[in-house]
């Protein structure tokens, strides 16, 4: 009796999601037109690579659409005419939605996504792979995912976040992986096996535990001078060496703070080599990374003909892409890790609008960039280490551990 009444009360409370009111209805039709005024007026070239014709065909299709679907579906429906616009910086990237996640994070690892991230009931689930969800092959999903995720702009971006919002339910119910938000059944493939886990959701978790390939205690590196544990220099190889962390973006002040440290810093002790770690940076203001550049090019004791590294990886996207660029330029440095998630030359510097509604955040571009020749898909490095599930697992920094390696060498 008691398992009846909560079934019948997930298909009601399954069935209300599926189901706008008039109101609602309303609603939507007026931040769909909001979407699109302020999308048309504010982006720097909105139809570069969709036609007018078809974008607003599509936005009128949605309108007619609204009274049959829910409200997990127009979210989908929005995000995907969005990414038909075509530069990672126009989204909907479901900023300010308080949505329903299931207690894992996934990673895309060599093309499969793997759990990363658990709270303490699914500990034993860390390093697992991603099988299917309710049946549903994991290429099927990714197929549907690679049409809606936000900040996207080739294959790297595309899987990587993919991996980000693998979890949230709504996308998964919006895009008919699953018929509910609540519960849901994951496949997971551990060893050999195919194991079978019935996962619920919630808008709010207990404390991850995370797998993480950073080991700088392994690499033998002493931090000297922080921003935050995100921006950062330390010292290596007893300071001939020194590694800038670079994994978020900081003030232009903080930046020009740091930046005189580490000047410093590498003419008492004679540096020779220089990391920059961009990986994992979303981006930011490039010209925050240009101030670090101005800085480092004043150190005549650095090898500026063969002593620069700069990590990328599938993450380094936006500023973060355009300063590794740069940096390739302006201080001779050698790309070593995977390739960027943003392309060298595209459409950035990020504006946004809220849609009084729905409350949706809608990101948008400003300006067009070419930082290197045109028609490249990304970043490529001049070395490729790719990581693995391993060294995740095992907290090994594989393309850092690299670089330290020849440094020794040499």
């Amino acid at each position: 009796m008691i398992r009846l009444l909560l079934a019948t009360i997930l298909c009601v409370l399954s069935f209300d999601s599926y189901s706008l009111e008039p109101r609602e209805v309303k609603q939507w039709k007026d931040d769909l037109q909001v979407y699109e005024d302020k999308l048309s007026h504010l982006h720097i070239d909105i139809f570069h690579s969709v036609p007018a014709k078809d974008f607003r065909q599509q936005l009128r299709g949605l309108r007619e659409r609204l009274p049959s679907m829910s409200r997990s579906q127009v979210i989908v429906e929005l995000m995907k005419i969005t990414r038909t616009i075509n530069d990672g910086h126009t989204s909907v990237p479901l900023w300010n939605q308080k949505l329903k996640k299931f207690p894992i994070k996934f990673k895309a690892i060599k093309g499969d996504f793997y759990v990363t991230a658990a709270t303490f009931e699914h500990f034993n689930l860390l390093g697992a792979k991603l099988h299917s969800i309710n049946g549903t092959s994991k290429e099927i999903i990714s197929n549907k995912f690679s049409q809606i995720v936000p900040f996207s702009e080739n294959n790297y971006s595309v899987m990587s976040n993919t991996g980000y919002y693998l979890n949230r339910a709504e996308l998964l119910e919006g895009l008919g992986v699953t018929d509910n938000v609540f519960s849901v059944q994951f496949e997971f493939l551990i060893g050999d096996e195919v194991v079978k886990v019935p996962l619920n959701s919630s808008t709010s978790h207990d404390d991850f535990k995370t797998l993480r390939y950073r080991s700088i205690s392994a690499t033998g590196i002493d931090i000297v001078e922080k921003v935050n544990s995100n921006v950062w220099f330390g010292s290596a190889l007893d300071g001939k060496a020194v590694y800038f962390k670079f994994r978020r973006y900081p003030s232009m002040s903080e930046m020009e703070s740091l930046a005189e440290k580490l000047l410093a810093f590498i003419n008492d002790n004679q540096s020779k080599n220089l990391i920059i770690d961009l990986r994992e940076n979303y981006g930011g203001d490039f010209f925050i990374g240009l101030k670090l550049a101005q800085h480092l090019v004043l150190a005549d004791s650095i090898d500026w003909k063969s002593g620069v590294y700069v990590l990328i990886d599938n993450e380094t996207f936006s500023a973060a892409m355009s300063n590794a660029a740069q940096y390739t330029q302006i201080l001779n440095a050698k790309l070593v890790g995977e390739p960027t998630g943003a392309k060298p030359s595209g459409y950035q510097d990020m504006g946004q609008f809220t849609l009084p509604n729905s409350n949706l955040v809608v990101t948008y571009s400003k300006r067009l960039y070419r930082f290197k020749d045109e028609g490249k898909d990304a970043l490529y490095p001049d070395v490729t280490i790719p990581l693995s599930i391993d060294d995740y697992i095992n907290g090994q920094d594989k393309p850092l551990n690299w670089i330290i390696a020849e440094l020794k060498e040499n």
